[in-house]
């Protein structure tokens, strides 16, 4: 498969045992000065906002993000860098009761990508209490030693004083070392967040070049904005049960990428759904990610989209794998 590596994504896409392992490329700038540098995981429960949160602080749509939850599938690391600081935000699959073997790993994934961060984020809503599924989190959080910032997000649709409600909840239970109420989808208090996250960062080296934004290839970006599109059209458990494989992505000009993908389901009632009647489900998937797809490539796109029943691959070891670790 061919690689698109633009500016806007990392230029290698590699795991590494050890976060702070430079991609190539990086050596040269990381020589030039010294700045704030650290590695900053953001945690939650599923649709708190994490990835929308990212979307604001990075100006551009990098990952998916769904009013359904479970979008997030993978450790991602977006990167944000400015004159004085450079940082490593770590995605991560959305925090749930896991009833499902996708379920679980998901869960799994999260925390793993709490490995050798700096500081925490932990994205919550104004609930005016701590809810169950949080008060769960901060009982497996009580061995981290990173500082904890708490981030209210959603602030603009809380009512009353459940804000105030939840700072104080929060609060009392002495885990957070910041609390600070945001609303990314108003891109309110964003500046203040970023503030406070630089001051708890160490001096150091910047790990990427500037000008990247994620440590992904433009592939997984496309293959992500896909199954975007696929939950956005889709009801019922029909989003839950796709995944998205780019079968091939070719340069046919310099104007012009011809893409293939197939879009995997569980059931042959699921890929009915997915098709539509008389394909017209499927051909507004393709129409809406086309469009997007052309804004991350800046080139024209022909994308055909082909979807197969994969029965049983939510419960398939090495098929979950793939999907949450690719």
């Amino acid at each position: 498969m061919h690689t698109m590596t633009e500016g806007m994504v990392g230029a290698d896409s590699r795991e590494c045992e050890n976060p702070r392992t430079p991609n190539p490329g990086s050596e040269g700038h990381a020589k030039s000065h010294r700045m704030k540098t650290g590695f900053v995981g953001v945690l939650g429960r599923t649709n708190a906002g994490k990835s929308t949160f990212l979307n604001a602080v990075l100006g551009e749509k990098l990952l998916i993000s769904s009013a359904k939850p479970q979008a997030t599938r993978n450790r991602i690391r977006c990167v944000h860098t400015t004159a004085e600081a450079q940082i490593v935000f770590v995605d991560t699959p959305g925090l749930h009761t896991a009833k499902t073997k996708l379920g679980r790993q998901l869960v799994r994934e999260a925390y793993r990508g709490l490995r050798g961060i700096d500081l925490l984020l932990f994205v919550t809503e104004p609930w005016g209490r701590v809810i169950r599924t949080d008060k769960e989190t901060l009982e497996r959080l009580e061995s981290t030693d990173v500082p904890i910032i708490l981030l209210v997000n959603k602030i603009d649709l809380a009512k009353g004083n459940a804000l105030e409600e939840t700072l104080l909840a929060y609060a009392a239970t002495d885990r957070f070392a910041e609390l600070i109420p945001i609303s990314s989808a108003k891109r309110l208090g964003l500046d203040d967040t970023l503030a406070t996250i630089i001051r708890y960062l160490p001096e150091g080296d910047p790990v990427f070049p500037p000008d990247t934004k994620c440590d992904r290839p433009s592939e997984f970006l496309i293959e992500e904005i896909i199954r975007e599109k696929a939950f956005q059209e889709t009801f019922q458990e029909v989003p839950y049960s796709v995944a998205v494989r780019l079968k091939w992505l070719r340069e046919v000009s310099d104007r012009l990428i011809e893409i293939k993908a197939e879009i995997l389901v569980e059931r042959a009632s699921q890929k009915g759904i997915l098709v539509g009647r008389g394909g017209r489900t499927i051909k507004r998937i393709g129409t809406l990610a086309r469009t997007e797809i052309e804004k991350l490539l800046r080139k024209q796109v022909f994308l055909e989209l082909i979807v197969r029943v994969s029965p049983g691959w939510t419960r398939d070891d090495e098929q979950i794998r793939q999907v949450t670790q690719a």
